[in-house]
């Protein structure tokens, strides 16, 4: 494998050599030149060699912590090393109810899921689940950005398509965090930009990655491939098209701000080549995610990437596909994976129901991941001798030893939708599904759960900044 990612190294700076990568910003192809990149400012393209790489990857931190409202009681993300952080699915524009309805996304529908998601104990950072159709339009991303800095405490994405989004999305984290340079220090969001593929960044996403990362606030660029349509339909020539442009981000970014943190990003997926949609769960489009993962990681950058579902319902194949992309995400080496919480449908689709099935996936996920102990006390061959030696052991065994009690709630996790109950003890509750529980918990968190709210005069003036 490591040979295979050093191909597709390779491979990127051959296509950056011939091709390069369009850039429509004058700013940004001047900090490029600076850094000593060939920039063609006719075509508008530039031309990296590895060695310009190499001196901006030796300059990107290795880590990025992304830290809740509430230093010292939300758990911060930690991008790097060895933690796996799971990021709610977003931006749909439509929304499958409790109660089983197909609706257009909603503001309303956007603060429900703020509340579900505050409850929900597996997921760690908030990506805006949904983006309402119902008033869109000038200041749709400030807007965006207020509602989730006012209704959430945990670490957040924030989507920013234009510079004005950014600059209005750090004014209002310096109200929160008290200051600029408190909010830098302690940054509440990641701010999440995207290219156009093929092999383009647009001249707004440009300039909001130069005021991000002067700002020295995190940042992450990302460029959808569909392989047969906008990227190549194999595997390995998406990503080198999509590595080419984290290339050209992360020189840029260093360029512009030597330290600046920056994510390895990897968002791709595949294609129906009988309709062209969206495809984002196939076999293919797995072996796509391990391998974009693991060319950040080969890079020893933190890393995030997206996954998500073409299920159109809370079901069998929903779950499946959460799962096994959780899985194969973490185990190729991601730091981030945004889309449990029901990114369902080609991106288009969130329901409250799957949002709490998928919590108790990344639960099940994230322990069974956990390295077990093998220290004296875990080996527990005292133990066994007494066990096996002892009358007073004989019927219940290890389950009546006090080493089992000690150590039993270290070795159990508490699912709210998964039973693991008996055929009759099931049944005597009522015999319910894991849908049903599930949405049973979604109705309990959102007539009870209340997530603690900004004081009244910091929201508004947050939400002046709109």
């Amino acid at each position: 494998m490591e040979e295979d990612l050093q191909i597709l190294h390779e491979a990127t700076f051959s296509l950056l050599k011939r091709t390069g990568v369009r850039v429509d910003s004058l700013r940004a192809l001047e900090y490029l030149a600076g850094a000593g990149v060939r920039v063609d400012s006719t075509a508008m393209r530039v031309y990296p060699e590895a060695r310009h790489f190499e001196g901006a990857l030796a300059a990107a931190p290795r880590f990025m912590t992304i830290h809740g409202r509430r230093p010292g009681q939300d758990r911060p993300v930690i991008l790097g090393g060895d933690h796996a952080n799971v990021m709610s699915g977003g931006a749909s524009v439509r929304v499958l109810t409790v109660d089983g309805q197909y609706q257009p996304a909603t503001w309303e529908h956007l603060r429900q899921f703020n509340v579900l998601l505050d409850a929900l104990p597996n997921i760690h950072m908030h990506f805006n689940q949904v983006d309402p159709v119902d008033q869109a339009g000038p200041g749709f991303y400030k807007m965006l950005a207020a509602e989730m800095l006012t209704g959430c405490t945990k670490p957040l994405c924030l989507q920013a398509p234009t510079p004005g989004d950014v600059q209005a999305m750090i004014e209002m984290g310096a109200v929160i965090r008290g200051s600029r340079a408190a909010l830098v220090k302690q940054p509440l969001f990641l701010i999440g930009l995207n290219a156009e593929p093929p092999l383009r960044i647009s001249a707004d996403v440009a300039e909001a990655l130069i005021l991000t990362c002067a700002a020295g606030l995190p940042v992450s660029i990302g460029h959808y491939a569909m392989m047969g349509v906008s990227g190549p339909v194999t595997a390995a020539g998406t990503v080198v098209q999509t590595n080419a442009v984290q290339v050209i981000a992360i020189i840029l970014a260093q360029a512009i701000r030597c330290g600046t943190p920056i994510c390895y990003t990897s968002f791709s997926g595949g294609a129906d080549l009988r309709t062209l949609d969206v495809v984002t769960s196939s076999p293919h489009a797995l072996q796509l995610l391990r391998l974009g993962i693991r060319m950040g990681r080969y890079y020893g950058l933190p890393t995030y990437s997206t996954i998500g579902t073409d299920a159109r319902d809370a079901d069998a194949q929903a779950a499946c596909e959460m799962a096994v992309q959780l899985q194969v995400g973490f185990d190729a080496g991601a730091h981030v994976l945004q889309g449990p919480t029901s990114d369902m449908d080609r991106f288009m689709l969130s329901s409250f129901v799957q949002a709490v099935v998928d919590n108790d996936i990344a639960g099940y996920v994230l322990a069974a991941r956990r390295q077990p102990s093998v220290c004296t006390t875990a080996l527990a061959l005292e133990e066994a001798h007494e066990v096996v030696t002892d009358p007073q052991y004989a019927q219940l065994k290890f389950a009546s030893h006090e080493h089992t009690v000690r150590h039993m709630r270290d070795e159990t996790w508490s699912p709210w939708a998964f039973s693991y109950e008996n055929l009759s003890a099931w049944e005597k509750a009522g015999s319910t599904s894991v849908a049903a529980r599930a949405a049973a918990k979604t109705r309990d968190i959102l007539a009870n759960h209340r997530p603690e709210l900004l004081p009244k005069g910091i929201a508004d003036s947050v939400r002046a900044h709109c």
